[in-house]
């Protein structure tokens, strides 16, 4: 399901990733220009998951006037984390690498929503999941092309920023499942 695409691939390993489209305006929004990830943090319950993780530190966001996101994950701390899947007590560590590209709508300028396209993704970015014994990589553009979002992308992300510190929010629910994540960004 899409509520858990983040961590979907460790069931799956263990059984067997913003571009603006907003109205054009004189001034620039607040959240354009670039930024780092300075911590993020993600919290997922599936009827076969429960997992949190934490860290991403260092992934590069460029968010454009024009519309255009770039996300450079090269040299970011991976995201790590422990739960259970299936029950089983487990823990992972998720490192994202390379570049990935996409168009979002956001609205709102110091504080509003993000809602990604994702269907015009591009980049050679990589995702690449350790659990236990099991490693499995995935494009991350080809993986959000196809409804997930790899912990990455907004959904239907909230946003509040000011001059130096933008926070990204997101909370999706399908049916009991669920995932909410949280980036904390620096400018610059």
């Amino acid at each position: 399901m899409r509520a858990i695409a983040v961590l979907g691939v460790l069931a799956v390993g263990w059984a067997g990733a913003a571009a603006v489209g907003a109205p054009a305006s004189a001034a620039a929004k607040c959240w354009t220009g670039k930024w780092t990830v300075t911590s993020a943090t993600a919290e997922i319950r599936t009827a076969d998951l429960a997992f949190d993780l934490r860290g991403g530190k260092g992934i590069r966001l460029t968010l454009a006037k024009s519309g255009k996101a770039t996300y450079n994950f090269t040299g970011s701390k991976p995201l790590t984390g422990s739960g259970k899947v299936k029950g089983v007590p487990t823990k992972a560590t998720l490192t994202l690498t390379k570049t990935l590209r996409m168009d979002n709508t956001v609205t709102g300028a110091k504080s509003g929503s993000i809602k990604g396209k994702p269907k015009t993704a591009k980049g050679d970015a990589v995702l690449t999941v350790k659990a236990g014994l099991v490693t499995q990589k995935h494009s991350v553009a080809k993986a959000v092309r196809s409804g997930a979002d790899e912990g990455v992308v907004p959904r239907a992300a909230k946003f509040t920023c000011t001059a130096k510190k933008l926070t990204i929010r997101q909370t999706v629910r399908d049916g009991k499942e669920y995932s909410k994540t949280v980036w904390n960004l620096r400018r610059g």
